[in-house]
């Protein structure tokens, strides 16, 4: 009950703080609801959130069942078998079905593959009359715009919208803005002098022997961060496309203004990816509505690190916004402050009384 008492009063005092809501609302939550998000992330097959969920549920006091908690628990040949062909997936294909296909496909957006892949792609719809995804085909040529050729330094954020959209994870809200702003983006006469001079790719799948070999020295630690140094040999190898020269082609394909808008837009997502992990970034991403939020998730990153999309993935987006707790924190602060009042008229009571009978004795003398 005290510990109740002390984490609103805590809350009360840091109410604009994303931090302090997720505190107090993991404090709060039941065995029943941490016991649902870890069963929600093994039926993602998404082990390394389970566990993370497992962990913030002891942090705050919660036993959970030990079968489940051994669940979550995986060998490391069984993590690269089940990470090497994903990834190898959503690199190559773009595709998403979970995190380590996800992680591929941020990767080769990463150092422009994916992103060339993507353009030629829907730009070959586009030219053949065909329905094409107009999202897809405006970030692409917004993160071919940004990569720099040979080191990959992308801007993640445009990746991550993306890839989320692609997932059926992207909030209405960005999904509406990063529309709008691509509707403005795209130079269809650009886009056509870019495909008239390229041509796309051929794309397979590697066997699982070379995939092995291709991704054994990957970090993947330091990948989860949204460190892809170690990827950049294999992505070359699981895709050789010429970045330079189809950044070259498509320079004309952009409007400058609409993309320095889009990247205000996402700007955040790179911070929280550095932070908070890719994955927290992804999720941050799906309960995101505007860039507002895209900075409140940000600054929740900065101090939950690792354990972001464990977080948001219990909380959503009730991490960061009060809703229902605002009463509570009205409530406390009332309180508190009627206290005060309480002590400080007390205070002057005692000390006028003193003071009253002081004088009366020098009076009598």
């Amino acid at each position: 009950m005290y510990s109740n008492q002390f984490a609103a009063l805590k809350l009360a005092f840091r109410f604009w703080d994303p931090l302090a809501i997720t505190e107090y609302r993991l404090t709060q939550l039941r065995d029943e609801e941490y016991i649902a998000a870890v069963e929600a992330a093994l039926g993602e097959k998404d082990i390394a959130e389970a566990q993370t969920v497992v962990a913030l549920a002891q942090e705050n006091g919660r036993e959970l069942p030990p079968d489940l908690v051994k669940r979550t628990q995986e060998s490391t040949i069984e993590f690269g078998l089940r990470t090497a062909w994903s990834f190898a997936w959503g690199a190559i294909t773009g595709e998403v079905s979970d995190a380590a296909s996800i992680t591929g496909a941020l990767a080769a957006d990463y150092f422009g593959v994916g992103d060339v892949r993507d353009v030629l792609m829907e730009g070959a719809k586009l030219a053949k009359g065909e329905d094409y995804d107009q999202f897809t085909l405006g970030l692409s040529l917004a993160g071919l715009a940004t990569v720099v050729p040979g080191s990959g330094a992308a801007d993640v954020g445009f990746s991550l919208a993306k890839t989320a959209k692609k997932a059926g994870k992207l909030s209405k809200g960005m999904t509406a803005r990063v529309n709008d702003i691509i509707g403005r983006l795209i130079d269809f006469d650009g886009l056509k002098r870019g495909l008239s001079r390229s041509s796309l790719p051929t794309l397979r799948m590697p066997s699982m022997t070379a995939l092995r070999e291709t991704l054994a020295d990957v970090d993947w630690g330091g990948v989860a961060r949204g460190d892809f140094a170690t990827l950049k040999k294999p992505i070359a190898e699981l895709m050789p496309l010429d970045v330079s020269a189809a950044k070259n082609a498509f320079s004309g394909a952009f409007r400058k203004e609409a993309l320095d808008e889009l990247e205000m837009l996402t700007r955040s997502a790179s911070g929280i990816t550095r932070d908070g992990g890719i994955k927290g970034a992804f999720r941050a991403m799906e309960h995101a509505e505007n860039a507002e939020d895209l900075s409140r998730f940000r600054s929740l990153a900065a101090h939950t690190g690792d354990k972001t999309s464990g977080v948001l993935r219990v909380l959503k987006k009730s991490a960061i916004v009060l809703r229902e707790l605002a009463f509570l924190v009205i409530a406390v602060l009332i309180a508190v402050f009627g206290w005060i009042l309480g002590v400080l008229w007390l205070s002057y009571s005692v000390t006028h009384a003193v003071y009253r009978g002081v004088k009366r004795g020098r009076g009598a003398v």
